[in-house]
Order: structure tokens, then sequence, then C-alpha cells
């Protein structure tokens, strides 16, 4: 693979990643919440609790990243649409 492909493959999987930290965040912190749910003997609390909590942080994450990004690209464009 030349140089120039392997650039478009790897923006390609910056661009993917979103879904991923969405799913893979949720999943990891219910996976703890679970663990620690059954070693305090409290019900599914701690698994929603903490699969909101991953969404949430995986969410602010991508929002923060595409305005920065946004504003990134903005500044190197030759005309600017504010």
């Amino acid at each position: 693979m030349d140089d120039g492909r392997r650039g478009e493959f790897s923006k390609g999987l910056r661009r993917s990643s979103g879904s991923y930290e969405l799913v893979f965040s949720s999943a990891l912190l219910a996976l703890i919440g679970f663990g620690l749910d059954r070693w305090l003997g409290t019900g599914p609390v701690l698994v929603i609790v903490f699969a909101i909590a991953g969404f949430a942080g995986a969410s602010i994450k991508l929002y923060f990243g595409y305005k920065y990004e946004m504003e990134r690209l903005e500044e190197g464009a030759p005309w600017t649409a504010r």
C-alpha cells in the first residue's frame, strides 16, 4: 500500500472510531458496574449508571473533538463562514 492510500485509510479509521468509542466505553463501564453489583450484592443499578456515564463521556469527547476539528479547518480555509 503506497503512502497516499495508507493516509486515506488511517483518516477513515479515525473518522469511524466515534461509533466504536460510544459502544465500547458503554460496554466496558457496564461490565465494571456488573462486577461491582455482584460484589456489593446490589441490583443492576451500577450497570445502568456506569453504562450511561460511559456513553455520556464518549459523546462529550466526540462533540468537543468535532468542534475542535471544525475550528481548525475553518482557520486554514481561504474564507470563513462566520
